[in-house]
């Protein structure tokens, strides 16, 4: 007799030998939906991977489309600054690279398709590019130029130096030259004399008493660059105290001219000099009228010697 344990054990058995094939059934169909979900999910993955990809990618390409726009304004400000001036010579060219710019920066903003936006780019480049080879070969000529000028202002000073030199040195010896062709003295000397006796006519005094007459003696220097000629040599005596010059009159005709200013003289030679050394000597006579204030006029006397030409030199003598 069964059991009812046995009679379950039983009935399970008969249960699965029954349903094996639907069993089998489910487990292929299990296994095939794993394997479906499985391959939607590897396959979603690496898509969603590759859309990753792509925008990083878009990325990149994006901050290098910004990086070369970059460089390229800045290498364009660049040379328009180095330029100055020379920059207005290109300016349609530089209309147009600026123009380019702006579009590209426009589609960017809008997210235009890269390649359109690469290809402007690349367009642009060249643009620029063919812009700075140029601004670079004005900036060489201008600098060539600006060398060659400095070499003429400094060759142009020069020359003004030189010549300016030159004048100077002609001005000069042209100076010099007519000092050289003037009348020199040496040896100016003078005195009082008076008449001790017929065999001594002439005898020197410093005191005032004794003075009859001043005597001044001087030498004309030999000087071959002299013209020869007769010249005039003027004695011109200053009395101590105030100064007076002794002169026969005051009139112009006791005068000459020195420098632009009429002087009196006190006594007057004119000298034919044949270039050689000339003695010259000029008295100037004290009148009876004159004595007794002569004799009052103790002290030192200047005298000065001139020619036409101006003044020879001087000398001083004293009277007690």
């Amino acid at each position: 007799m069964e059991t009812a344990d046995s009679f379950n054990k039983k009935n399970s058995k008969n249960f699965i030998n029954d349903h094996a094939g639907l069993w089998a059934i489910l487990a292929a169909l299990f296994f095939i939906t794993t394997v479906i979900f499985a391959i939607l999910y590897f396959g979603k993955n690496s898509d969603f991977k590759e859309v990753v990809a792509q925008e990083e990618q878009s990325v990149q390409d994006n901050q290098d489309l910004i990086r070369q726009l970059d460089s390229l304004k800045a290498e364009h400000a660049r040379i328009k600054a180095e330029a100055g001036a020379l920059a207005d010579s290109l300016s349609v060219q530089d209309s147009v690279i600026m123009a380019q710019i702006a579009e590209i920066e426009g589609l960017m903003a809008r997210q235009a398709d890269y390649n359109s936006i690469k290809r402007k780019l690349e367009r642009v480049q060249k643009i620029s590019k063919d812009y700075v080879h140029q601004m670079d070969s004005l900036i060489v000529i201008q600098h060539q130029l600006e060398q060659k000028n400095e070499a003429l202002n400094t060759e142009l000073t020069q020359t003004k130096e030189a010549k300016a030199t030159v004048e100077q040195q002609n001005v000069e010896l042209t100076t010099r030259m007519n000092e050289a062709a003037q009348l020199s003295a040496n040896n100016i000397r003078a005195c009082c004399v008076y008449r001790k006796s017929k065999s001594n006519p002439e005898v020197e005094t410093k005191k005032a008493r004794d003075a009859e007459r001043i005597k001044t003696t001087l030498t004309l220097a030999k000087n071959t660059l002299v013209p020869a000629g007769t010249y005039n040599v003027y004695c011109r005596i200053s009395c101590p105290g105030d100064g007076h010059v002794l002169c026969a009159g005051k009139s112009d005709a006791y005068s000459f001219m020195n420098n632009g200013q009429r002087l009196q003289y006190t006594v007057k030679s004119s000298v034919n000099y044949v270039n050689h050394a000339e003695s010259v000597t000029m008295y100037w006579n004290i009148s009876e009228q004159d004595q007794k204030k002569f004799k009052e006029m103790r002290g030192t006397f200047i005298v000065q010697v001139f020619s036409d030409n101006g003044l020879l030199g001087e000398t001083r003598f004293t009277l007690e």
